[in-house]
């Protein structure tokens, strides 16, 4: 029965093509004995050659070299190559300064890519099961995980497989009893320190006792019909996402035009871009985002990331929060010369004809320009208004965020502003003779 559970797990869900050779890791649990005795029972079916791999953790002593062992001498007896490493995974953890839980599956996957690359096998199966991913459902809503947490354990992600995740831990202990399969307990399983222990030894007993026998059945049911609806509006909150995102900025009153769950998966793509495709991003955090109102308010997330409003613009990303330093050259007419603080290159040059070419013209008769960013006390005549306005206010008005506020050039002439940036002050307007003046970013 688990045989034919097994292959239509894998034809549905597209795990494993003939002539794909595949890694199992082989902790010698009960889970990771029938996944690995079952493949080989069908590697002729499928037409499939399969390796095991084993990773010694260097937590549990003799048990551990024991289980180490075990899994080699088992892989031997199906004529199945073995490998095996061994890490001090609370030394790595210290390293690294994450759980030892954490180190240790890091440990894992980069022993298991290596083998991958080095052998040329296609695929990792990983024994997760259908009672491992009601447990994950269950952490995943207790710390308050997106919907697509709520999808729990994936079939599939990348060349990682989990060909048992319809199987039940009480079918595979039926399977390795059938088949006179011998296995290891590993002992931390059974100590409740850990959060999964909690869950799996605690809580769902106490829920199938009392509320529902079927329970896990009833979860890992639910999840599916979740993946189908998230993979629907994942794929419509793609493309609203690829049409008003754009390297870590979007228009707020465009994601606003979309309902709350497309909102909250466009801001999931933002994250997942900053953080390199990480998928585990709390919940919290999309809540946190989308509750933030008006120009000037911030959270700090992980890893230096801020999301910040901007007026009409939600940014998201690693923010350089250094203050440019203040800067005024005294330039001769022509010249061309460089403004180190804002990385820029200037050139200047008399003309008397306006042309369309990326320069700023300015109505005047100077042998001296000065460029400078800009100062307390700052007015000028914007062309296309009636009068003058502070620089301060001219920056608010025109939605010109903080950061950037000092490091836009300013041209002054004969003591008056003459622009600022690309904005020309009423009095040097160009008529038919002047300067030209062009900024390029170096």
């Amino acid at each position: 029965m688990i045989l034919d559970i097994i292959r239509q797990t894998i034809s549905e869900y597209n795990l494993l093509n003939k002539g794909d050779s595949v890694l199992v890791g082989l902790s010698g649990g009960a889970d990771s004995v029938c996944l690995t005795h079952a493949l080989n029972e069908l590697k002729e079916i499928l037409g499939i050659e399969v390796y095991t791999a084993h990773v010694n953790h260097g937590i549990r002593g003799d048990e551990a070299n024991n289980d180490e062992l075990f899994a080699e001498k088992f892989s031997k007896s199906l004529g199945i190559k073995f490998f095996s490493a061994r890490f001090n995974v609370p030394e790595l953890a210290k390293q690294t300064g994450v759980s030892e839980e954490t180190a240790g599956r890091n440990a894992r996957y980069e022993f298991f890519e290596n083998l991958c690359n080095e052998y040329k096998i296609s695929k990792i199966a990983t024994a997760h099961n259908k009672n491992d991913n009601a447990e994950t459902i269950l952490m995943n809503f207790m710390r308050g995980s997106t919907v697509k947490g709520l999808c729990g354990i994936p079939y599939k992600r990348g060349n990682v497989i989990r060909p048992i995740l319809d199987v039940s831990r009480e079918m595979i202990e039926e399977y390795c009893q059938i088949n006179k399969l011998e296995y290891v307990t590993d002992s931390t399983n059974l100590s409740n320190n850990y959060t999964r222990n909690k869950v799996r030894n605690i809580l769902i007993p106490l829920v199938k006792e009392n509320f529902n026998p079927n329970f896990v059945s009833t979860v890992t049911s639910n999840a599916k019909l979740m993946i189908e609806d998230s993979y629907c509006l994942d794929q419509i909150a793609y493309r609203v996402y690829s049409k008003i995102a754009k390297h870590g900025s979007v228009s707020i009153s465009k994601l606003k035009e979309n309902p709350v769950s497309i909102q909250r998966r466009v801001i999931r793509y933002m994250l997942s871009e900053v953080y390199n495709g990480l998928s585990d991003i709390p919940g919290i955090y999309i809540s946190d985002i989308l509750n933030l109102k008006h120009t000037g308010n911030s959270i700090n997330l992980l890893n230096g990331v801020v999301a910040k409003i901007e007026y009409d613009k939600l940014k998201i990303g690693k923010f350089d929060s250094s203050k440019t330093l203040d800067f005024k050259y005294s330039l001769n007419v022509p010249c061309c010369a460089q403004i180190p603080e804002i990385l820029y290159s200037v050139s200047i040059e008399k003309c008397d004809k306006r042309k369309k070419d990326g320069y700023i013209y300015l109505g005047c008769d100077t042998d001296r320009i000065i460029i400078r960013n800009r100062q307390p006390g700052d007015r000028f005549y914007p062309s296309g208004m009636t009068g003058s306005k502070k620089l301060k206010q001219y920056f608010i008005d025109n939605k010109i965020p903080k950061e950037i506020r000092s490091s836009i050039p300013i041209i002054e002439i004969n003591g008056e502003i003459a622009a600022v940036g690309e904005r020309v002050d009423n009095r040097f307007l160009f008529k038919d003779r002047g300067v030209k003046i062009k900024f390029d970013r170096r």
